[in-house]
């Protein structure tokens, strides 16, 4: 499972989408989201993205809370 809590280590929590669905991916296949997807959920969710150069990114924590969202209202748990 995706970690949950930011790192109060962290300078920036700025991802791409590409790199979040990546970091998702790693937890397992029932956590594995397209790019594109994350980025209909972030408008759905009115998460702030950014674009950086041909990049899209948001906030790690952001997607983080999103992504829990999802896959739970997928599981039929929300």
């Amino acid at each position: 499972m995706a970690i949950t809590v930011p790192s109060p280590y962290a300078v920036t929590d700025l991802v791409t989408l590409k790199q979040a669905s990546d970091l998702f991916a790693e937890c397992g296949e029932e956590y594995e989201v397209d790019p594109r997807t994350l980025k209909r959920w972030a408008v759905k969710h009115r998460v702030r993205t950014t674009r950086a150069g041909r990049d899209v990114v948001a906030s790690w924590t952001d997607l983080l809370e999103v992504h829990a969202a999802e896959v739970d209202r997928r599981a039929g748990l929300a």
